[in-house]
């Protein structure tokens, strides 16, 4: 520790420069967290930040080898609906639950894509009848258009890297069924 310091850069404590920069509670912090450790990281220095990834869920299925990697199998499951119903009965894909995960995601969002649409339209019927609120229609439905590219293009994405990212309550249920 340097000679000017007042506290523990570690752990917080105050040092004594006295002591030659250690605390008699510093001291014996540092032994017990190397007897905690073992040999081989009793010096080394945590990072502050890990990053961390999501562990797939545990599975009873045995791994069977697909004609493609799993991920590349989810994204093309996001690409319509057709893929994602085909890799649902299809047999090296069905018994895959990362691809079964995301195929069924894609279904419930497709489904729910379609809910919002003909609830849009029925907003948009309603509000053609007001004359001050047509203009804000075409520019409504275009965000609500944009805000559903962009979490299909997140989905991908997140397939493509390999990662279990669940929607809110889709994921739930995706998860659930698959």
């Amino acid at each position: 520790m340097p000679a000017q310091a007042h506290f523990c850069a570690q752990c917080g404590t105050a040092v004594d420069p006295a002591d030659g920069g250690q605390s008699r509670e510093a001291e014996s912090a540092v032994e017990q967290e190397d007897e905690s450790l073992p040999a081989e990281r009793a010096g080394e220095v945590e990072p502050e930040f890990v990053a961390t990834t999501v562990a797939a869920p545990p599975t009873d299925e045995p791994q069977v080898p697909l004609p493609m990697p799993e991920n590349l199998a989810a994204v093309v499951g996001y690409l319509t609906i057709l893929p994602a119903i085909i890799f649902l009965y299809l047999e090296p894909f069905r018994r895959n639950r990362f691809v079964r995960f995301h195929a069924v995601q894609h279904l419930l969002l497709f489904v729910a894509a379609v809910a919002c649409f003909v609830a849009a339209s029925v907003l948009w019927t309603i509000l053609q009848l007001i004359p001050f609120m047509r203009v804000l229609v075409f520019p409504f439905a275009g965000l609500i258009g944009l805000a559903w590219f962009f979490l299909w293009l997140l989905l991908v994405v997140k397939a493509y890297h390999h990662e279990w990212f669940k929607l809110p309550y889709l994921g739930e249920y995706a998860e659930e069924w698959s």
